[in-house]
């Protein structure tokens, strides 16, 4: 069974909320109450417009590829869970796992849609519109473009170098034995040379001759190793898998799924300074559900205090030396287990040695404390007719 998991941004990209300020503001278009960014004039034709306007309005083929997408992302779920079974922890059982259990996640049919008008919107401001624009209306296409429908994470609970060689080769067994194509490799690595990789370039050589492998089984070409350098200090392997084999039916064919493997203390940082990057970057979470208003008016409110001349920069340098602690930390048991602090505990703007330049509201852990208050009311109004429908049964009127 697929056991869909909420993380935050994993991979979803909201659109951006920037006023229209060329020709075509006279009929903004708009998605969830946002306006997205304007297109330029000297790279837009009519045509064009239409071609964005479709792609904010294509909600039931959207519905349709988040629904087709379930039998790809149950397989790419089953496949890791068997693979990784045996290294993964249980508190009772495998108190030695040196992964979290598997995370699985399909993307909403609202996150689609918003990310099919986000590379819509910069295809037709790229260089190169021929190559990049698509349709916003053809499934075939959309799943061309939009590689991390189904989605899965490995969370390295530990990552020294005996448990990265374990977790190496048990993926390369994994990608071998289930003739996984794999299409492209993405290794995010840290700017910051105090913080160690966590892969060794031969792990990554490994990994990278057992894809091509397969590959040349499949007649397909060799890749190579894609490396981003964060300069934020984020650090994570991203794998494209390709799942056009799945599924009898062609409707559940041509999906790509992302396979993420990130450490869990950086995981854990990571899904809070998603929140602050999306809002530094104008865009909305969660398309602007009412239930993050209280995280984005706390965290624009204090970014943009003149009270903090220097805070985009001295923010920059709290999330890399956060990021550094947390490379640096050994994982708990039970992160959820400190009942004083609610929940996880967090460098703090003081420890990473900034105090008086952030506005104390932008600390990691009271930033984390709103986040989990707005990921409850988000999860109530997400489940409310199956919370109504456990009280129904529970007490019978």
């Amino acid at each position: 069974m697929l056991n869909i998991t909420s993380f935050t941004n994993f991979k979803n990209y909201p659109i951006k909320r920037e006023k229209q300020t060329n020709t075509i503001k006279q009929n903004s278009f708009k998605f969830n109450g946002y306006n997205l960014k304007p297109l330029q004039k000297d790279t837009v034709s009519f045509s064009g417009v239409v071609e964005f306007k479709t792609a904010i309005d294509n909600a039931e083929i959207c519905k349709q590829l988040h629904e087709d997408a379930k039998e790809a992302g149950s397989y790419l779920d089953d496949v890791f869970s068997k693979h990784f079974d045996e290294i993964t922890y249980n508190k009772e059982t495998k108190p030695y796992g040196i992964v979290d259990p598997i995370e699985s996640r399909i993307k909403s049919a609202e996150s689609i849609q918003e990310k099919i008008a986000d590379k819509i919107e910069r295809a037709l401001k790229s260089n190169n519109i021929k190559k990049d624009i698509f349709s916003p209306t053809s499934i075939v296409q959309i799943k061309e473009k939009l590689r991390d429908i189904p989605g899965i994470r490995i969370v390295m609970r530990k990552a020294d170098d005996s448990h990265t060689d374990l977790l190496i080769n048990t993926l390369c067994d994994t990608i071998k034995e289930e003739a996984l194509i794999i299409d492209e490799i993405k290794n995010h690595a840290s700017l910051n040379e105090n913080i160690k990789p966590y892969f060794k370039q031969e792990h990554l050589d490994k990994l990278k001759n057992v894809v091509n492998e397969v590959r040349k089984i499949n007649g397909l070409s060799p890749i190579e190793i894609n490396t981003h350098e964060r300069k934020s200090g984020y650090m994570a392997l991203h794998l494209d898998v390709n799942l056009q084999h799945i599924g009898k039916n062609a409707k559940n064919r041509g999906y790509h799924g992302e396979l993420q493997i990130i450490g869990s203390d950086v995981s854990m940082l990571k899904d809070i300074e998603d929140l602050c990057y999306k809002l530094k970057q104008g865009k909305a979470i969660k398309a602007q559900h009412l239930a993050y208003t209280p995280f984005e008016k706390f965290f624009l409110n204090a970014w943009n205090d003149k009270n903090y001349p220097d805070i985009k920069k001295d923010f920059e340098t709290y999330t890399q030396r956060a990021y550094e602690h947390q490379r640096a930390r050994i994982p708990s048991d039970d992160i959820f287990s400190d009942k004083k602090n609610w929940a996880y505990r967090y460098p703090t703007i003081e420890e990473c040695g900034l105090k008086g330049k952030i506005p104390p509201i932008l600390d990691f852990n009271i930033l984390a404390r709103i986040k989990r208050d707005c990921d409850d009311l988000y999860k109530i109004e997400n489940n409310s007719q199956a919370i109504l429908d456990s009280i129904k049964n529970e007490h019978p009127i």
